[in-house]
């Protein structure tokens, strides 16, 4: 039985947790190293296909979207890690059930309220960025889409199971569809509506692959009794439940709806062609730092192992470990992109999308600080210090939109990208504070390691 041999194993001798972190990176690294692929492929066309102004306007009404889904719904994914890893070291299937039928119950609540949100301010942001009656139109469709909004538990379910390897193909047979879809719009002349409606199904797509696996990976483990698990006293029962989500979901808000107010703010204040330069730019750099994000997604539920069973000097090494790949890969990011990123523009988008180079760096520079720590954030969370993060998510925030419009206004689309800056350095800054204490008050009252 898969819950006996995990108990069996417990975190682990020193070698079965390397190679654990190895294998479920592999199995990461092979699909993202295929999506990304494709996902420059996909953008090249869409983006020659729509041009700057067009793709502005999608930039627009996928960030609108996503800002009303960031702000409203909360993510359960970080719970169903930090709540289930003890249930699955009791071998409790029937308290991992509850846990993973409060998860949906809050993913189903959360998924319509933004739609009806999302659905119902559209009007009001038509009217404050611009937006032609087609365009608000076709933002009230994408919006439905945030009804299949019930993806956070599955995504927990597998990350706790460790299911890295069925989950890693998710993202290349996403992009191999999004490809698929954009060339049969190119090949039709199909224009701004064919490319939301592909958008549209994509997200579809996604968020119901990823629960069918998650149900699977449940059958699998003999967890089946989730519709009928009881709910009752679960504020005692996973006790802080509703405390941990609130501060997990504010800090990782604070830092998405940042990244979908930058692209709204350049909208308004410049046009949909500067949305587009900057969504371009955010595309690219998104793209090439998946690589450093892929370690952060593999890490947490083994630091959440390791903080359950007090084996505070394997949990400490292992961030260092991480923080430091992490911070490679996105050093090597920068420079790759310094140098051949005009080259980079120039074939992915063409002469239109040249004046992208300059945020595309700023940019890379804002999420190489970010990345910096999110092993760290990761730690603060598993080990109840949620506090902290969301401390320096809020104060990284407070900076970022003091200076956002102004830095918009003085700079152009490049001032956008500094403002990301701004966020990442003070949050990273606060973080690094905030773990170091976290060092000192594990070295200070060392408890002994189990297992």
């Amino acid at each position: 039985m898969a819950l006996l041999r995990l108990r069996m194993n417990r975190p682990h001798d020193r070698q079965s947790l390397r190679r654990r972190l190895i294998r479920n990176l592999s199995h990461l690294a092979a699909g993202k190293a295929a999506s990304t692929a494709v996902g420059l492929v996909t953008l090249a066309l869409t983006a020659r296909l729509l041009g700057p102004a067009s793709f502005g306007i999608v930039a627009v009404i996928e960030s609108y979207c996503r800002l009303i889904d960031q702000v409203l719904r909360l993510e359960t994914w970080q719970a169903v890690i930090r709540y289930g890893t003890g249930a699955l070291l009791a071998e409790d299937k029937v308290q991992l059930a509850s846990l993973i039928k409060l998860g949906i119950v809050v993913d189903v609540a959360g998924a319509l309220l933004v739609t009806t949100v999302a659905v119902g301010a559209a009007p009001l942001a038509s009217e404050m960025l611009g937006w032609s009656h087609e365009a608000q139109r076709l933002a009230q469709l994408y919006a439905l889409s945030l009804l299949f909004g019930v993806s956070s538990t599955p995504v927990g379910i597998l990350r706790l199971f460790g299911k890295f390897a069925q989950a890693a193909w998710i993202d290349p047979s996403l992009a191999m569809l999004r490809l698929a879809g954009v060339i049969i719009i190119t090949v039709t002349g199909g224009g701004l509506k064919a490319v939301v409606g592909l958008l549209i199904s994509l997200v579809i797509a996604e968020r119901v692959i990823t629960t069918a696996l998650a149900w699977k990976t449940l059958r699998a483990e003999g967890i089946t009794a989730v519709g009928t698990a009881s709910l009752s006293g679960w504020n005692r029962r996973f006790p802080q439940f509703a405390s941990f989500l609130w501060s997990a979901n504010v800090s990782v808000l604070l830092r998405k709806a940042t990244q979908e107010t930058d692209t709204l703010a350049v909208g308004f204040l410049l046009g949909s062609t500067s949305a587009g330069l900057y969504q371009f730019a955010r595309r690219i750099m998104q793209t090439v730092s998946k690589t450093a994000q892929m370690l952060q997604q593999v890490v947490t539920p083994d630091l959440a192992k390791l903080w359950a069973e007090l084996a505070q000097s394997r949990f400490l090494r292992l961030v260092r470990r991480v923080e430091l790949a992490t911070i490679g890969a996105a050093v090597a990011a920068i420079l790759m992109l310094t140098i051949a990123g005009p080259r980079i523009i120039l074939l992915v988008g063409g002469p239109q999308f040249t004046g992208a180079y300059a945020p595309l760096l700023a940019y890379a520079v804002a999420i190489a600080l970010f990345l910096a720590g999110t092993t760290m954030r990761s730690a603060l969370m598993v080990s109840g210090h949620q506090h902290a993060v969301l401390k320096s998510a809020m104060a990284a925030t407070i900076v970022y939109l003091a200076i956002l419009v102004p830095s918009i206004k003085a700079l152009g689309v490049i001032g956008a990208s500094i403002a990301q800056i701004a966020f990442s350095g003070v949050a990273l800054a606060i973080t690094l504070r905030s773990f170091r204490a976290l060092v000192v008050r594990t070295q200070a009252v060392p408890l002994p390691c189990r297992g």
